[in-house]
């Protein structure tokens, strides 16, 4: 072979590629790359940027890596119900959204966001929960008055929906896809479909109930009953259904936990998490159940104080002690992987896939770690100081926990309004929103 045509392939193939009209080839090759290096190979030539560009090769490495960062999926959700314009035509979307996860990480770092806050009405909020499309806000009300939900679009903040629930108190509430599962203090499960607005299940496990959490994941509605056995004893009946459709649901299995109430339940991609605490002990009971049946494969009894403050995600679980202690475990071997003390006192612990948010109900303070990686876990490396948000409103007895993800942080404060009537008064709710990715 020539040498000069050696020295040719193997400077440029892609080019070569391209001239001898093998584009689908040289799209293939560079279809492997991750994102830094395919921004690098943008600005080799205007041949390999065309490339690029015509073989949608930003879009193909969005789609691929997504699947494994829901971030990513929560990005481009915010971009749809943001956009006003046809997102088919913006050919540099999917750069930008790939992009945006490096201006996020250093957002979080210096402790950059914009601040922005919205009147939820003159009603009291009791829970607040949201997923890459909505907020969701459950009300208290007067007892001859049924609790109702209203759903907001999450990145417009414009109410959506108000939906009229049930007469008791709401004790739980998730969205999950379109549906909206939501539990009421006598032991009553409603299930809504937003596409159609309407009730689509309605049932009652049990009639006597002290309290209820419900969780909807890997196609089953949990059920965890509260009923008093004593004075102070609780006892938990857990019912276990098949999500066949929004209109079917259907029972498969049922379980008694004597002496023990549930406190949170949360799930990832690999299990459900049980909390469990009962009347006068000393220590929450951790259960990792099967994502397939909810069958319990491991149980830890000796992680978790009751005085703790602690959350589940993504197969590790935080805990934070009244006197600031954090801890980093692993639940599947109950081996504590980091220790580290805060500055102050905690009990509120949040944990995402990238973030703990720790923050008392006193202060008027956030403070945020980023979690640390596998490898400065093996090596017991501790994180770096904590970044502190300062926060104008003050954390009210009535107001529900902050939520957060990687994008924004979330909080609801609940005020008394003074009415000049006697005896007579209204609460006021806010939201509060911190957004990381604009400034």
């Amino acid at each position: 072979m020539d040498p000069s045509k050696t020295m040719e392939i193997g400077k440029d193939i892609i080019s070569l590629l391209v001239k001898r009209h093998m584009n689908l080839i040289a799209e293939s090759i560079l279809s492997f790359l991750d994102d830094t290096s395919l921004k690098n190979c943008e600005a080799v030539s205007k041949t390999w940027y065309l490339t690029i560009r015509n073989g949608k090769l930003w879009k193909h490495l969005f789609n691929r890596i997504s699947q494994r960062k829901p971030l990513l999926q929560t990005l481009l959700k915010r971009r749809e119900l943001e956009a006003k314009h046809d997102m088919e035509k913006d050919e540099f979307l999917y750069k930008r959204l790939l992009n945006c996860q490096h201006s996020l990480s250093q957002n979080w770092t210096s402790g950059k966001y914009s601040l922005s806050s919205a009147n939820v009405g003159e009603v009291s909020v009791s829970i607040v929960v949201m997923d890459a499309k909505r907020i969701l806000f459950a009300l208290r009300t007067s007892p001859s008055v049924p609790s109702s939900i209203m759903v907001w679009n999450r990145w417009t903040l414009e109410s959506e929906q108000y939906l009229v629930g049930h007469q008791e108190w709401v004790t739980d509430l998730q969205i999950c896809g379109e549906l909206i599962f939501c539990s009421y203090y006598d032991g009553t499960i409603l299930v809504w479909d937003l596409k159609t607005k309407e009730v689509v299940q309605q049932f009652q496990d049990q009639e006597v109930v002290d309290w209820v959490v419900i969780h909807a994941a890997h196609q089953l509605l949990i059920t965890c009953t509260s009923i008093a056995s004593g004075p102070s004893d609780r006892d938990t009946s857990i019912t276990v259904r098949r999500i066949k459709s929004p209109a079917e649901m259907v029972i498969e299995a049922t379980e008694e936990i004597p002496n023990y109430k549930v406190c949170k339940l949360v799930s990832d991609e690999n299990y459900f998490a049980v909390f469990l605490s009962s009347s006068g002990g000393d220590w929450i009971k951790l259960q990792l159940r099967s994502a397939a049946d909810f069958r319990c494969v491991r149980e830890m009894n000796n992680l978790i104080q009751v005085e703790d403050s602690f959350d589940y995600h993504s197969g590790r679980l935080v805990t934070g002690s009244s006197e600031g202690v954090i801890k980093i475990w692993n639940p599947e071997t109950g081996v504590c992987r980091q220790t580290w003390k805060s500055t102050d006192t905690i009990d509120q612990l949040r944990l995402s896939s990238q973030h703990i948010i720790a923050r008392h109900s006193e202060d008027t303070k956030f403070f945020v770690w980023n979690l640390p990686t596998a490898a400065d876990l093996m090596e017991r490396q501790e994180p770096n100081d904590s970044v502190q948000i300062e926060t104008c409103e003050e954390v009210g007895v009535m107001d529900p926990s902050f939520i957060f993800d990687e994008l924004q942080i979330i909080n609801v404060s609940v005020n008394e309004l003074e009415l000049g009537i006697p005896n007579t008064s209204a609460m006021s709710s806010t939201l509060v929103v911190r957004d990381f990715l604009k400034q």
